[in-house]
């Protein structure tokens, strides 16, 4: 059936009606089944039809299952190396299997189509304005609808997509904020499979996306529209390259769908933000007014979601930034998503990898003090986290890392270690990320040169300095004239008879030995 979609222009003046026809109304049933029958051209001959008709398939008459949001030409969805749309990244197994649908062929696929135009005239027709009547969006929208419906199960991706965003457009002028922002979702899963350029299905994408989020504002859903908020983000990097840095637009347009779920005022990580302000920040307001503080973490606790599994959205967020080696926009969704398990206050194991994630991400970015300080302020006192697997390898990690023990930290990141049960329970994306992380091995090696150095005689304080200031090795200083056999034999002798002085001034001359030896001990 790839001729419906080479030309999908003749199809339709061929099905409904066009300038070639010149009638312009809906085709007759009776022609077009004669044509696309076998046995009608048998018994009629002679008869030729006035339409064009479908070219006779094996399959037709048939049923199959396809995918409607199957990958296309300018789509490569299948490469895992390129990055897939918003519904394919937060979506997971539940998207792919609503993407299989039955698609028809031949006569029954004809006459959907009528049917689907059928819809269209019906809802422009609700759409006019009489003598007696007025515009109707409610009927009209749900024609349309049907029509997209209609358009569905024909396999037809632009037609149903242009009718699905009519629909929800006159949804949202009648206040059904909820079927609206389900048809835009919809229509936006459809431009992301569709034959369009690249930039014109981010565009499209993310427009369609932000459309369903301002639909669920109004309908105070404000989990759903902060994860319609991410897919509008996301959707402005589709097709990139996986590990390929994000442009500065669409990093501060993921960031914003972070502060959407939690905000800023109680995410501990917000000072990893790197693009854009708060919208809980008043440029007016005083820094050191602490009214306004309060204020803003008041309305920040109205606002912050709490909903089922919508961590999970975060900390995906953070895993894709991770991908793409934004560390510190990682740490600031993976704090937005250990805030939103505190504010819940039900989580003890998910909390207890949200806290290692923290330490991990913290430590592969070299901040040993920030990740021990955060260990000990903030996670310690969780006394769920205490007994956890999770305590025990983030405080290995530590641990090792302020030590600078090479051989600590390789022991604590092995895969056959006794920390594999913590390590398989992360996301890929920090489980590759423990590897990175690093620990000086020159720190090491210096301070051994120290110790090898403090342990020679020193012979003056000048020749030792030199020594343990610089590893390198000093000039050598020019060799002395050799001295005679008498200069050596007098300054002996100059050097026994100080030490005799030496000696009978402290009283352990040789006549204190005599009276020593008068002395009777018995």
């Amino acid at each position: 059936m790839a001729h419906y979609k080479r030309d999908q222009a003749s199809n339709r003046d061929a099905l409904f009606g066009g300038a070639s026809s010149g009638g312009g109304g809906k085709p007759r049933p009776s022609s077009t089944r004669s044509a696309a029958s076998p046995t009608a051209a048998a018994s009629s001959p002679a008869s030729s039809p006035t339409v064009a008709a479908p070219r006779p398939s094996p399959r037709n008459n048939t049923t199959g299952i396809h995918s409607t949001l199957g990958s296309s030409s300018n789509t490569p969805t299948n490469d895992p190396q390129i990055t897939p749309g918003p519904s394919s990244i937060f979506g997971g197994k539940i998207a792919s299997r609503n993407r299989l649908v039955s698609i028809l062929n031949g006569q029954a696929k004809i006459d959907k189509m009528a049917e689907a135009e059928d819809y269209r005239l019906k809802a422009k027709q609700a759409m006019t304005r009489g003598i007696f009547s007025k515009p109707d969006p409610i009927s009209a929208a749900n024609f349309y609808k049907r029509a997209a419906d209609a358009y569905k199960a024909c396999g037809e991706n632009r037609l149903e997509r242009l009718h699905r965003i009519a629909s929800g457009d006159l949804q949202m002028g009648q206040d059904a904020y909820a079927t609206a922002a389900a048809e835009y979702t919809r229509a936006a899963e459809l431009a992301e499979i569709s034959e369009e350029t690249l930039a014109r299905k981010r565009q499209e994408c993310h427009k369609l996306h932000s459309d369903a989020a301002t639909a669920w504002t109004n309908m105070g859903e404000k989990g759903r529209a902060a994860e319609s908020t991410v897919k509008a983000a996301f959707g402005l990097i589709m097709g990139q390259e996986l590990t390929a840095a994000i442009d500065k637009k669409a990093l501060a347009r993921i960031e914003e769908s972070i502060e959407t779920f939690v905000p800023d005022p109680l995410n501990r990580k917000r000072n990893y933000r790197r693009n854009g302000i708060s919208a809980y920040d008043d440029p007016n307001a005083d820094p050191n007014d602490q009214s306004a503080q309060r204020n803003a973490l008041e309305l920040a606790k109205q606002n912050i979601v709490t909903d089922a599994f919508a961590h999970e959205t975060l900390f995906q967020i953070g895993a894709e930034l991770i991908r793409r080696r934004h560390y510190e926009s990682a740490l600031y969704a993976l704090g937005a998503g250990t805030a939103s398990l505190e504010a819940e206050g039900f989580a003890t194991v998910s909390l207890s990898r949200a806290y290692v994630s923290e330490t991990i991400l913290t430590l592969a970015m070299g901040d040993t003090v920030a990740a021990l300080q955060d260990f000990q302020r903030v996670h310690l006192q969780r006394t769920s986290y205490l007994s956890s697997r999770e305590c025990a390898l983030g405080e290995d990690l530590i641990r090792a890392c302020d030590a600078m023990d090479l051989d600590a930290l390789d022991v604590a990141r092995s895969k056959t270690g006794p920390h594999r049960a913590a390590l398989a329970n992360l996301e890929p994306a920090l489980r590759g990320l423990v590897v990175d992380i690093r620990v000086s091995g020159r720190a090491k090696k210096e301070k051994k040169n120290v110790d090898v150095v403090s342990k020679k005689p020193a012979k003056t304080a000048a020749a030792v300095a030199p020594a343990a200031a610089s590893p390198r090795k000093s000039p050598p200083t020019p060799s002395k004239a050799e001295k005679s056999s008498e200069d050596i034999l007098k300054e002996t002798a100059a050097s026994f008879e100080e030490m005799d002085d030496i000696m009978n001034q402290m009283g352990l001359g040789d006549g204190e030995e005599d009276d020593d030896d008068e002395i009777d001990l018995t």
